[in-house]
């Protein structure tokens, strides 16, 4: 069975798309079969994946088709591959802005992207499928907690950042209809540390204490290189050379262990 993992913060700027990009294209350097899914209208993720305009159907034409009532047949008519990094994915476009109000016109509109998403196809050829979500609390990212099987949270290492985790929890909560939600968590992780700042140490302490064991085991550094990765389109854990690429590297080992 293929896991469905949701990277969601509703802050800006926490490094979701970064977190995306490197821990799919780690899970595909170890073997696995992953499947990314651009769900942000300002279609970062498929930037980065360099995807342009090619006239065939992204994630808002299947959420379109899947309200309107109409049968998803060649689920392969959606996906692209990037093959540099050895992942697929599926692409959003800007009409996605759209797409909350699409979502409202289903009767059951905060299942959706579950309805697409655990069909046979996906559980049969990917080992991994991950959303990068928006920065926001609205129904598209909803329906990604309420398809994921686990969430993952990036946490810039600043207080605003620290202080919308249990936002971010509440919304899971309320998605997944329940508030025993741990068995949901894949976990928090740090982004943007600056270890010789008292900001980054009193926010990485405050998670610890605050989560415990839900907190990954590595930080991912504050560095020029995961600024320059975003512009240049590289992706950092498929460099060796990368102290962030180390990282996370480490950090798809534990989502491995994690997620058996």
């Amino acid at each position: 069975m293929g896991r469905i993992i949701a990277v969601a913060n509703q802050k800006g700027g926490v490094g979701k798309t970064t977190t995306v990009l490197n821990i799919g294209a780690g899970l595909a350097k170890v073997g696995k079969k992953v499947l990314l899914i651009d769900a942000d209208p300002q279609n970062h993720l498929s930037r980065w994946l360099d995807f342009t305009p090619d006239e065939k159907p992204t994630l808002s034409d299947m959420i379109y088709q899947n309200v309107s009532g109409v049968q998803i047949n060649a689920v392969q008519d959606f996906i692209r591959t990037n093959k540099k990094l050895n992942v697929d994915y599926i692409p959003a476009s800007p009409i996605m802005s759209g797409a909350v109000t699409i979502l409202g016109l289903d009767g059951d509109s905060q299942n959706v992207l579950s309805r697409i998403f655990k069909q046979p196809y996906f559980s049969e050829n990917y080992d991994y499928i991950i959303f990068d979500c928006q920065p926001s609390l609205d129904l598209l990212v909803s329906n990604s907690l309420k398809a994921c099987d686990k969430l993952l949270i990036p946490v810039q290492a600043d207080p605003l950042a620290y202080e919308g985790v249990s936002d971010m929890l509440l919304k899971l909560q309320q998605s997944k209809q329940t508030q025993a939600i741990q068995p949901y968590l894949l976990g928090m992780l740090l982004t943007m540390y600056q270890k010789n700042t008292q900001v980054s140490n009193a926010v990485k302490d405050a998670l610890h204490n605050s989560y415990g064991n839900l907190v990954f085991g590595s930080e991912i550094d504050y560095r020029t290189e995961a600024k320059k990765s975003s512009v240049t389109h590289n992706c950092l854990v498929t460099d060796e050379k990368s102290r962030i690429g180390q990282q996370y590297a480490y950090i798809v080992q534990e989502i491995l262990r994690r997620c058996k």
